[in-house]
């Protein structure tokens, strides 16, 4: 055997070595892939959870199952002392094992979040390798297990549209917040414990919507925000992307409000903190905006365009005085000055730690909001019907 010969056989010997590694597969018929997974109280029976998951359906057809006919998708109930005991029970029902790296989103009903931490309740989805971390997590009102039964609108999945909600919502009105388990887990482990979830409820005609966030403080529900607060609190922590504001017109018998579309928030927060543990914080929001709708006010000129800046700019002043308001009286930090302050000052940070919630509530904020109307969508700067 030559040279050449001898190389190109220890090649591919080395070759089918390096891709024999099929000794430990599993096959696909094997799995069921989990979409969704709804989390309950079980009635009746104090620490048991039920458990609902939604599997996605492996058929030919899957790519029409939306628009008409066969659900793409089925839903499995169990119920166990914990979530993996409640998992393990599905392949009883099902005869595949659950596969969790295609999750879409978890959700969580309200009365369980007010019972139990969520934190512990999620250990499963952040310790076992298969789920990742950028599943989305919402809390219900309501049976969590309702939502997985409803039909979609577009998508293939209920579940996939319950992401897609989560998402939009946070994108192109800032009426909820977009979260995954990334976020969520960091924000639990924060130096003051709140975290933040989209809140679900079923609209009058039997619709689920995203309707504000709730907060939690030491992995429980203590409350919640109105999508209009979570506007604000959006701004508040420099993580709104779009939205309208709504501006009324003075004098107006009807009650009419114009609308302004916003395309771009930059909010710069500075807190600082005395000696004596006072704690005051400058607020300053930038915000670019586009007209929507114009029914009372005329901006045909720079003067009237100034004018009117300064009157949005104090439309959404007072809005976010009134969420930080709502959030002194209720003593809860959602913005993270509580987390700043520890980066900047960790030692004196330890020595108020314990009382941050009170020292909170009573510090002073000092908010500054400035507005730049960029375009009109028309040469006319008056009401189309004036």
């Amino acid at each position: 055997m030559n040279k050449r010969s001898l190389s190109l056989l220890t090649c591919l010997v080395t070759t089918s070595l390096l891709l024999s590694g099929c000794w430990d597969h599993e096959e696909l018929p094997e799995f069921g892939f989990v979409q969704a997974v709804a989390i309950d109280l079980h009635e009746g029976d104090e620490g048991k959870i039920d458990l609902t998951t939604q599997f996605i359906k492996p058929s030919p057809k899957i790519g029409s199952a939306g628009g008409g006919g066969d659900k793409a998708f089925f839903n499995i109930e169990t119920t166990g002392d914990s979530v993996f005991e409640a998992i393990r029970d599905i392949a009883t029902h099902l005869g595949r094992k659950a596969q969790w790296s295609h999750t879409r989103i978890i959700l969580i009903s309200e009365e369980l979040a007010k019972e139990r931490n969520v934190g512990e309740i999620l250990e499963f989805f952040y310790r076992d390798h298969e789920p990742r971390l950028m599943i989305s997590i919402a809390i219900m009102e309501g049976k969590a297990k309702d939502y997985l039964e409803n039909k979609p609108f577009i998508e293939n999945t209920i579940s996939q549209q319950l992401k897609e909600i989560e998402t939009s919502s946070f994108k192109y009105n800032s009426k909820s917040i977009d979260i995954n388990l990334l976020i969520f887990g960091r924000e639990l482990k924060s130096e003051t414990a709140t975290a933040k979830l989209p809140y679900y409820k079923f609209s009058s005609t039997g619709e689920p919507i995203v309707y504000g966030i709730t907060y939690l403080q030491k992995g429980k529900l203590t409350g919640h925000l109105s999508p209009r607060e979570t506007e604000s609190l959006l701004k508040l922590m420099n993580e709104a992307q779009s939205g309208i504001i709504e501006v009324p017109c003075e004098g107006s018998k009807t009650k009419l409000k114009e609308s302004i579309e916003i395309n771009h928030v930059e909010t710069s927060i500075k807190p600082t903190l005395s000696k004596t543990n006072d704690v005051s914080v400058k607020v300053d929001i930038s915000m670019l905006g586009d007209i929507g709708e114009l029914k009372c006010t005329n901006i045909d000129t720079t003067e009237k365009i100034n004018k009117y800046n300064k009157k949005v700019a104090g439309v959404v002043k007072k809005a976010v005085n009134k969420t930080l308001t709502d959030l002194q009286e209720d003593k809860v930090d959602l913005i993270g000055i509580g987390n700043e302050i520890y980066r900047d000052n960790p030692k004196q940070w330890k020595k108020i730690k314990a009382e941050w919630p009170e020292i909170f509530s009573q510090a002073k904020f000092q908010v500054n909001v400035e507005m730049d109307i960029g375009n009109s969508g028309s040469d006319i700067g008056r009401a189309f019907f004036d």
